[in-house]
């Protein structure tokens, strides 16, 4: 061997195994900060995803009401017609059908990890309570509450 191959072994340079722990703790810490950050993640977007199928749901009532003057009749499978991404919403139910008035539900994928039912409803613009929704509590220049 060598003289520099036996000083190179012989030196006694690195790391000691507390400067090790201390870096493997931090990144330990790092590393639960990250992952608590974006647990919540999912379910977030599960909740947006229901969001995005109420609203698209909504669309596709208005425009069986353009092609029925009603919203009576509307059933789920005439709106997956319309529109077939409503196919792969989560209970997607339909309530309230009248000839101004629906109310659009559809489950979040997130379930017992936050989530819930997301809605859209459309009430008769006969402002039947007033000073609520978008009713105005008084009458303008023309008698309308809306």
């Amino acid at each position: 061997m060598s003289a520099r191959t036996r000083r190179r072994l012989a030196d006694e340079s690195g790391f000691t195994l507390v400067e090790l722990l201390v870096v493997i703790v931090i990144i330990g810490i790092l590393a639960s900060i990250g992952i608590a950050a974006f647990l919540n993640q999912r379910s977030k977007a599960q909740d947006g995803e229901a969001k995005v199928y109420a609203a698209t749901a909504e669309k596709a009532l208005e425009v069986w009401h353009s092609d029925h003057e009603t919203f009576l009749g509307a059933s789920v499978t005439a709106l997956e017609r319309i529109e077939p991404s409503l196919g792969n919403a989560s209970n997607l139910t339909l309530a309230g059908l009248g000839r101004g008035t629906f109310k659009v539900s559809v489950d979040s994928g997130a379930n017992a990890n936050g989530g819930g039912t997301f809605s859209v409803e459309r009430l008769n613009g006969d402002c039947t309570n007033p000073g609520h929704g978008s009713c105005l509590a008084a009458a303008d220049g023309n008698g309308n509450r809306w």
